[in-house]
This record gives C-alpha cells, structure tokens and sequence, in this order.
C-alpha cells in the first residue's frame, strides 16, 4: 500500500510539470472598466519560452497600441502601453513553455474617460 501511495504522490507532483503553461491572472482583468493602465500584466502557470511567446495590444479599430516591446521574465509577460485613449481594447497572447506546448487567448478591457 506504501508504495502505491508514494506512486500516486509522484504522480501528483509531476502532473503540473507536464501541462501546458495556461493565463493564471491578468491586470487588467478581463471585461474591467479602468483609466489608462501604465502597464500590463500577465502571469502564467509555468515559465515561459520567450523567443516564441508574446502579445500584442489593439484598440477597437483593430490598432496596434502595444508600445514598448513586450517583456517575458518567467512567468510574467509585461507590456508598457503609451496612455490610451478612452475606448475598448483587445490583449491577445500567445505562449509557449518549456515543455513545448501553444496556448493562446484574448482579454477585452474598456478605458473609460
């Protein structure tokens, strides 16, 4: 019995380690009202491959307004938007982890005046 315990344990401790990196948190949220963010934050379950992850922002025209380059330091991917104008806007990303595996998303907020 010992021993199938210690199985089940091992297995339960490896399981995140092989799934793909998914979105644990965003600020700002999805669907948020807000002012103008200063900065985007993105947080990941799982480190990240930064030469084939990245994210880019629009505004409700279809516009780039990323800014400056989009920064990945492990499981956060930040972007530096310049002040945006009241309106809706569209973060989609697209990341890779270690393990290899793509997974991408979208996240709507609305600058309010």
């Amino acid at each position: 019995m010992k021993i199938l315990s210690c199985a089940a344990a091992i297995c339960l401790v490896a399981a995140p380690a092989l799934a793909a990196a998914h979105l644990i948190k965003a600020l700002p949220a999805n669907g948020v009202r807000i002012k103008s963010p200063r900065h985007i934050v993105l947080t990941f379950s799982e480190a990240l491959e930064p030469a084939f992850s990245g994210a880019i922002l629009l505004d409700q025209d279809g516009r780039n307004q990323t800014g400056e380059p989009v920064r990945i330091d492990g499981r956060i991917m930040r972007l530096a938007p310049h002040r945006l104008a009241p309106g809706r806007y569209t973060i989609s990303w697209n990341v890779v982890g270690y393990d290899g595996s793509p997974r991408n998303g979208r996240i709507h907020f609305t600058v309010r005046p």
